[in-house]
């Protein structure tokens, strides 16, 4: 049955993750930790089904030449490399990891159109990358999704904290004069919107596949935001560690397409780029 599990976390290095390794985990891949000089290996892990990494529309060159001409898993790797650099704190927090429970009910097909209007509805369109795989754990398809906290900008990363604007396209300030600023990812406030924004999509895509079944998010056991950084782990799901390099994997290469979001995606089973369209870049499963 369709279970409404949606948790959301920060990747912080106060809690001993890395953003690097988390992405090699979820792809199943071998990236290199630039960092700490060392290579993270998940390439035995097994349950990837599917995996996009999507930019905003409006990226900033830096980062379209950053993953172009990259597999999927190489443009997270790029990417997270670049966050990991430029956050310089021994607890800075690098990153949204959110975890998502998919309804059984739905074919691998339905669940990534069901993903990918989910990000375009609530990532993408508010600024934000979204790296994202699919899961086929028996009984538990799941999305691991990792999203940005900072706003990109023409030359790396703006601030994690932005000024609230008021209806004129002001600052709002406070009655002692001051600024009033907001997390630019979202506060735990958001949690809800962005919760009750997944349950929708859902909803809607269950009805466009024909089924009788709606998904009532208010369900306090299934969904939930840690302020602790740590972040929700199922028995199909272990916690991430730092492997050690065993057999590398091989490399496969797409490039930017023409589309809203650009974006890179392929399908585990095929192992190599899918067509592509000037709308987006298509998998098989």
């Amino acid at each position: 049955m369709a279970v409404p599990h949606f948790s959301v976390s920060v990747v912080a290095r106060g809690s001993g993750r890395s953003a690097v390794l988390s992405a090699a985990y979820r792809h199943c891949a071998k990236m290199e930790f630039e960092r700490e000089a060392r290579t993270i290996d998940y390439t035995r892990k097994q349950g990837l089904l599917h995996e996009e990494f999507v930019i905003p529309a409006d990226a900033p060159e830096w980062v379209r030449s950053m993953i172009a001409d990259r597999s999927v898993a190489g443009a997270s790797e790029a990417f997270w490399n670049k966050v990991e650099g430029f956050e310089k704190r021994s607890e800075a927090q690098l990153a949204k990891d959110v975890t998502i429970a998919l309804p059984l009910e739905l074919t691998a097909e339905q669940n990534i159109a069901l993903m990918r209007d989910f990000v375009e509805r609530h990532i993408t369109a508010q600024g934000m990358v979204a790296d994202w795989v699919y899961h086929d754990a028996p009984g538990n398809p799941h999305v691991h999704l990792m999203t940005t906290l900072r706003p990109l900008t023409e030359d790396g990363f703006g601030s994690k904290k932005v000024a609230v604007l008021g209806p004129d396209g002001k600052p709002i300030r406070s009655d002692a004069g001051k600024i009033v600023y907001q997390l630019w990812a979202g506060s735990t406030e958001d949690f809800n919107a962005f919760r009750d924004g997944w349950f929708a999509c859902q909803n809607k895509h269950l009805a466009l596949a024909g089924l009788d079944i709606r998904i009532d998010g208010a369900v306090p056991s299934t969904s939930r935001v840690s302020t602790s950084s740590q972040p929700f782990t199922s028995a199909s799901a272990p916690k991430p560690s730092s492997a050690r390099p065993s057999n590398p994997t091989t490399s496969r290469r797409a490039r930017v397409p023409n589309s809203n979001a650009s974006s890179f995606r392929r399908s585990a089973a095929a192992r190599t780029p899918a067509a592509s369209s000037t709308v987006r870049r298509s998998c098989s499963t």
